[in-house]
């Protein structure tokens, strides 16, 4: 079945007329469809009878461009979807590695107040203190009896002057000393604090221990104390 216009070809550029198997016009040279014609040649032609200046060239020229940017699109897809993200430079220095990340921003840590820490407080050691020697022996009340007189004071002295005597007697060694007032018994002579040592049943017990007391104070004798 033959197309129309197999009868009489007119070239798409020059408008002569052409041979239905004729490859080129004779007139201006342009290359000339096949005898089957495409819809492509079909159309350059139908524009070229429209429009003799186009030439039957601007069909195939805007499908081309057409073509060619699909193509562009394609291809820049393609190469989106495949790429792999790109790796973030990093620099490195010694043991450590700073990428290219975004500062991390972190909080001012609060500041404590300033304390001032108060210096221990000093403790005073307790005074020492000398021991203190023995309570005074007091001669019992209405007891007769025996005793060692280590030495008498004079009343005018005061009766610290004859306590201060029996702590030095304490602190010599002698046993049981008291400081009594001659005034109060009958066979002392009155007027005296009497420095004594030890209260005894019998005079021989006085003079087994007077010994001892004579190695502090060698004056020192046996003596009867009758209330």
């Amino acid at each position: 079945m033959s197309e129309p216009g197999d009868q009489q070809r007119l070239c798409p550029r020059c408008s002569a007329a052409v041979e239905p198997q004729q490859e080129y016009c004779l007139e201006c040279g342009l290359r000339l469809p096949h005898a089957r014609a495409t819809t492509i040649d079909r159309a350059s032609a139908q524009l070229a009878e429209r429009h003799p200046w186009s030439g039957g060239w601007i069909v195939p020229a805007l499908l081309g461009l057409l073509i060619a940017v699909l193509g562009t699109g394609a291809a820049i897809a393609i190469s989106d979807d495949g790429e792999s993200p790109a790796a973030v430079p990093t620099a490195t220095g010694g043991s450590r590695t700073a990428t290219e990340t975004a500062p991390t921003l972190t909080a001012p840590e609060p500041t404590a107040p300033a304390t001032t820490t108060a210096p221990p407080a000093t403790t005073t050691p307790p005074a020492t203190t000398a021991p203190r020697p023995p309570a005074t022996l007091a001669w019992p009340q209405e007891r007769r009896g025996w005793t060692i007189v280590l030495l008498s004071v004079p009343q005018s002295n005061g009766r610290d002057a004859a306590e201060a005597r029996a702590a030095e007697a304490r602190r010599g060694g002698i046993p049981d000393v008291g400081v009594l007032n001659s005034s109060r018994f009958a066979s002392l002579h009155p007027g005296y604090f009497v420095v004594f040592s030890g209260i005894f049943d019998s005079e021989a017990e006085a003079t087994s221990a007077l010994p001892r007391a004579r190695s502090a104070f060698p004056l020192a004798y046996q003596r009867q104390i009758v209330p």
